[in-house]
């Protein structure tokens, strides 16, 4: 198939959808983005935040505190 032939479908409308939805996100309240991130900690697997940050800072010479 040559490049110059070649059709995407159509995500028009998915980026509109995120482009409203990073709109509505910003538009809340600083104590509605923390209830938000809240949220997302008690779905999340038990310390999966916590290995995420350990994973991004690699070799650190910081100790996190373990429960």
């Amino acid at each position: 198939m040559n490049a110059e032939n070649t059709r995407y479908p159509d995500i028009s409308a998915i980026l509109a959808a995120k482009q409203q939805r990073r709109r509505e996100l910003a538009a809340l309240s600083w104590e509605e983005k923390v209830a938000i991130i809240e949220r997302m900690r008690q779905l999340s697997p038990r310390d999966g935040w916590r290995r995420a940050e350990t994973q991004s800072i690699g070799q650190s010479h910081v100790d996190l505190p373990t429960h």
